[in-house]
């Protein structure tokens, strides 16, 4: 895969034209003016995460991303803990597409004269795009990662194109009150930076791609780093420009469909069918690129021996991890299924998936960054700068997580971190149960070292000393 196809895949993991498009009405609720900012924050707050990312990926290369990263620091545990976390964030925000999918894909059939928001309907399309979604990440990494790069690019363009008009219809000037920061408190926008850096998660899943990229010291961090730089500017652009339209905050936050809404408003009503197609394309992309990710977390952990050795099989023709795809396809289409059928809005199922795949996030995030100083000390190659970095990182998570929580949000919000946490202990049970019966193999994890051939994901080797 090229350095283009590598970064492809962080940015259809982020699905940054969904983001600009619900993003900034859910933070101008608490940074007002200031949503800007609090984008620009979580842009450095991501960096950080990224350098620690890149850190780990100019080292070695592992179809296991995060996984394999914290294995070489914390050990086994520390691995399964972080790669399990992967899982379930990468399965949630592909459920998290499944739902915005509903959501845009109904509205246009609605504009089209039929019932998008029916249940019948909201059934047909998730089971449709998650078997389509299935079907091009077992076709191959170069076809899916080409096609969501061409659906995000069609899906940012018709975002871009609104926000540009609404720029010019105002005359480019600047909107003092948001340079200004009037009526923004620091509270409010530091909230604000919590619910921002959520709009990012993804940005790593290049990562999963270590052994079917060209040149992957190089490519992954790139992809990882640029990736957040390009979405960070776009989302700041986004909430600036937004708050803009609307002639303030207040507007903004009360608007279901914002940027339907501003091409309303603007003169481009008659094409807002373009706008609903293009973040619909943008929720499909992340659900292709979310499987792509999840499905060689899972290829990683069952070549190691913390997963059934079915998990590490290869497709004969196409070398992608099938059977991982086709084993975690259905979980991300049944949730969704479920929770529609027995009355949960679409929007509900965004929120709720999204909130527990955020977790997941945070966890392999929070437990790389732990990873990296003793990464490096290991290698003896200790940095005090990446120790800070680190420390910084660390720092920001875990304040993060505690705003997710205190205070302790309405219900059912309440009880997203305990079914996390539940989840989460289920897969540390499977892997005391795998540490009982087989310590050997257990003790193997992080050994293994994937060479970089884009023809075939399943070749590996053994290191003979440990890093």
């Amino acid at each position: 895969m090229s350095q283009i196809e590598v970064l492809a895949q962080s940015v259809s993991g982020i699905a940054p034209s969904a983001v600009m498009a619900t993003g900034p009405a859910l933070i101008v609720l608490y940074a007002g003016s200031g949503a800007w900012i609090s984008y620009l924050v979580a842009m450095v707050v991501v960096l950080l995460i990224g350098l620690c990312v890149a850190q780990f990926a100019r080292r070695f290369a592992s179809s296991g991303s995060l996984y394999s990263y914290v294995a070489r620091g914390l050990g086994p545990a520390g691995a399964f803990a972080a790669g399990w976390g992967l899982v379930i964030g990468y399965t949630c925000i592909a459920m998290v597409g499944l739902a915005g999918s509903g959501i845009y894909l109904g509205n246009l059939l609605t504009t089209m004269g039929l019932s998008g928001s029916a249940t019948l309907t909201q059934v047909i399309i998730y089971v449709v795009l998650a078997a389509a979604a299935g079907r091009l990440a077992v076709t191959g990494i170069k076809i899916s990662t080409r096609l969501g790069l061409v659906l995000e690019i069609f899906s940012v363009l018709a975002v871009l194109v609104v926000l540009i008009v609404v720029l010019a219809r105002n005359g480019f000037s600047l909107d003092t009150s948001q340079v200004q920061l009037q009526g923004v408190t620091f509270d409010g926008v530091t909230f604000g930076i919590v619910l921002a850096v959520l709009g990012f998660v993804g940005f790593e899943s290049s990562a999963s791609l270590g052994a079917e990229a060209r040149n992957p010291h190089r490519a992954i961090p790139r992809a990882v780093l640029g990736s957040a730089v390009l979405v960070g500017l776009l989302y700041i652009f986004a909430a600036y420009t937004s708050v803009l339209g609307f002639g303030g905050p207040d507007g903004l936050g009360t608007s279901a469909a914002p940027i339907s809404d501003l091409a309303t408003q603007n003169g481009l009503g008659s094409v807002s069918w373009v706008i609903d197609l293009g973040i619909t394309s943008s929720f499909f992309a992340v659900i292709v690129a979310s499987i792509n990710a999840a499905s060689r977390v899972l290829y990683t952990m069952g070549e190691e021996g913390l997963l059934p050795s079915v998990f590490a099989r290869a497709h004969p023709v196409h070398k992608t991890p099938h059977v991982a795809i086709w084993l975690g396809t259905p979980v991300v289409a049944a949730v969704p299924l479920v929770m529609v059928a027995t009355g949960t809005t679409p929007l509900n199922i965004y929120a709720y998936t999204g909130t527990i795949g955020t977790f997941g996030y945070m966890l392999a995030y929070l437990l790389m960054a732990v990873a990296l100083p003793i990464f490096l000390r290991r290698r003896r190659e200790a940095n005090p700068m990446f120790t800070v970095v680190a420390v910084m990182v660390v720092l920001a998570l875990l304040y993060i997580a505690y705003k997710n929580v205190v205070p302790v949000p309405e219900p059912p919000y309440d009880l997203l971190p305990y079914i996390f946490v539940g989840v989460v202990v289920l897969g540390l049970v499977w892997f005391l149960y795998v540490r009982i019966t087989d310590p050997a193999r257990v003790r193997e994890v992080g050994m293994m070292e994937e060479d970089p051939l884009p023809v075939q994901a399943s070749s590996v080797r053994p290191t003979t000393t440990h890093p």
